[in-house]
């Protein structure tokens, strides 16, 4: 087993960060007549009233899990793959779920988010995903057993992304309050690699347990804001994918991040993020990085970004 000390705050997750404002949603979502609603804890840095693309993926492996699970299979999620195809606000949305093939030993799931039509919404698709499913081949139950890798202890102390005067983060908002970051290396204001444990802090869908896969699904989209990176010209890059390649079922709350980006020519660039838990490596995700447009940039803009990152 790693070795990651206790857990700091166990007894209560919600009390960690003194700065986080007094009225909070129930959850990241909450279940509306057959559709989504997005709260204030899945909005994101880039622009204030635009969920964080982490909600946005968390979203989608519900919906995949919730369509696997209906197949009575016991399989586990391999590989999720999340594609965001535009700016979505906090709204209500309308979620749907395929399988394409339910075999025995591999299933695909696909989900679909569209904007709800009775929430004022146009029935546009907005995000999609892919799935797939492996049958283990040890039997049910088997303990998954550490690799032998080494993990700091998570930090007592929690950072506060939205302590940061040079940077305007909304509050509540899902970097400063929906996630619990506690860095080993790095942070979010700082660009280069960055490692750090974290975990959701509030509950996914309101009335729900989370479940692994949702709880990591929903965290997978942080590891281009724990490894981020100027551009050459000194801009900011953004993601519009996430791929998540699991090798086993998530184990506890917290994730541990080892984050980098590599840019490469004409204003590309990738993010590569190994995730290990209290067992130890997890698995990866890789995330396509673009060059932002102008008009989108780190929050508080890219002059204070490089302020922080000093």
């Amino acid at each position: 087993m790693a070795n990651i000390g206790p857990e700091p705050n166990s007894a209560n997750s919600h009390s960690a960060n003194p700065t986080r404002p007094g009225v909070m949603p129930p959850a990241l979502f909450v279940l509306e007549r057959g559709a989504v609603r997005a709260t204030e804890l899945t909005r994101g840095p880039w622009a204030h009233q635009v969920m964080h693309g982490g909600a946005i993926g968390g979203l989608l492996g519900w919906a995949v899990e919730r369509e696997q699970q209906r197949l009575g299979i016991s399989q586990v999620c391999s590989r999720l793959t999340v594609e965001i195809l535009s700016g979505m606000p906090m709204a209500t949305y309308e979620i749907t779920a395929t399988t394409t093939k339910g075999g025995k030993r591999t299933a695909l799931v696909d989900a679909e988010v569209r904007e709800a039509p009775g929430g004022g919404g146009s029935g546009r698709l907005v995000a999609r995903a892919t799935s797939q499913w492996l049958t283990p081949t040890a039997p049910p139950g088997d303990e998954p057993t550490g690799d032998g890798q080494s993990l700091p202890p998570i930090p007592a102390e929690r950072a506060d992304p939205g302590a940061n005067p040079d940077i305007d983060y909304p509050r509540p908002g899902f970097n400063a309050d929906a996630v619990d970051f506690r860095f080993v290396g790095g942070s979010t204001e700082e660009p280069g690699p960055g490692r750090t444990w974290l975990r959701l802090d509030h509950p996914f869908m309101a009335g729900e347990e989370t479940s692994p896969l949702v709880r990591v699904a929903t965290l997978a989209d942080l590891g281009a804001a724990v490894g981020w990176d100027f551009s050459p010209s000194g801009g900011a890059y953004i993601n519009t994918d996430v791929t998540l390649q699991l090798l086993r079922v998530p184990a506890g709350k917290w994730f541990y991040f080892d984050a980098a980006t590599v840019v490469a020519p004409q204003g590309l660039a990738g993010t590569h993020t190994a995730i290990c838990d209290r067992h130890g490596l997890l698995g990866w995700v890789l995330q396509s990085q673009v060059e932002a447009p102008a008009e989108i940039g780190f929050p508080g803009g890219m002059a204070a970004a490089r302020v922080a990152g000093r």
